[in-house]
């Protein structure tokens, strides 16, 4: 799994810690090359791509975002992605993953966005 992470602001803190992303992989069972970039966003909480294999690039990958929120919150939202987001995400790529690789939906572009309606923060 490769990791990045933007500069942020002071007051600000990641959402997800990263160690908490690769266990949760790691326990499902997902192998598939995996990119995890902190971002320097505050409306952007969470979401994922997953690329099949293409001319220039000949594996699988999965591409996640995982943005930023008020260190007050912190403690708070990280609670919520592990518990709620992360397993709706590792559902998402779990079910893609099972699907042959020849089906339509293995060759094709996916974009997972969590429902966070649950989530409550003055910022969203």
């Amino acid at each position: 799994m490769r990791i990045d992470k933007d500069k942020i602001p002071k007051g600000s803190s990641f959402v997800l810690k990263s160690s908490i992303f690769e266990e949760a992989l790691q326990s499902a069972g997902i192998t598939t090359d995996t990119h995890l970039n902190h971002i320097n966003n505050p409306r952007r909480l969470f979401d994922a791509y997953f690329w099949p294999p293409n001319p220039n690039v000949g594996y699988e990958r999965l591409y996640v975002c995982a943005g930023i929120v008020p260190s007050a919150e912190a403690a708070a939202a990280r609670q919520f992605v592990a518990s709620q987001v992360i397993p709706q995400f590792i559902a998402w790529a779990s079910s893609i993953l099972a699907e042959p690789q020849t089906s339509p939906i293995r060759r094709a572009q996916q974009h997972f966005s969590p429902d966070i309606s649950t989530y409550t923060s003055v910022d969203r």
